[in-house]
């Protein structure tokens, strides 16, 4: 159910109707950039008796990005798991109003990771990986340019929930 309108989907209220978004464009690399790397794995693996060494960091790291990359969709889409169990009992202002003090909660939270991994990210950067000479900083900076992009659509999601509140004080609830 989206903010604004029960028919409207949330994507469509707080995105441009674009056929692929950045996060999908950038999860899709990921992800088939981790399928190629696997598949690599498992043939030098099975088929050539000679493990690639460095690919299950490479996998490793590739799966956190995936996962942040997929909160920025889940935070687009306004599909995060959340508990609806009082939402059926709320007036509608106090459902606006509930729902806007999560936006602003989980924008809050999405500012701090940011913040942090931004930390990490620079004081990690004379350190490589364990198994490429690339720095684990670069790891880190991606994991921000997620977050950043998370950070974008919840401050949307958030606009979106100030006007659901504001239209809901300003006209009367109809039942």
């Amino acid at each position: 159910m989206s903010l604004i309108d029960s028919e409207t989907l949330p994507s469509e209220t707080l995105t441009s109707k674009q056929a692929f978004k950045s996060e999908d464009i950038l999860s899709l690399i990921i992800f088939w950039g981790l399928a190629v790397l696997l598949f690599a794995q498992f043939f030098s693996r099975y088929a050539l008796s000679a493990s690639l060494g460095w690919s299950e960091e490479i996998a490793r790291y590739l799966l956190i990005l995936l996962a942040f990359s997929g909160a920025s969709i889940a935070s687009r889409n306004d599909a995060h798991i959340g508990v609806t169990l009082l939402h059926r009992y709320l007036s509608v202002k106090a459902l606006n109003i509930t729902k806007l003090c999560i936006a602003m909660l989980n924008l809050f939270v999405v500012l701090l990771l940011l913040f942090y991994a931004g930390q990490i990210a620079i004081s990690l950067h004379a350190y490589s990986l364990a198994s490429l000479p690339v720095s684990i900083g670069w790891v880190y900076a991606l994991m921000c340019a997620c977050l950043l992009l998370m950070l974008v659509r919840s401050a949307m999601l958030v606009k979106s929930s100030w006007r659901a509140v504001c239209s809901s004080f300003s006209h009367k609830a109809v039942k």
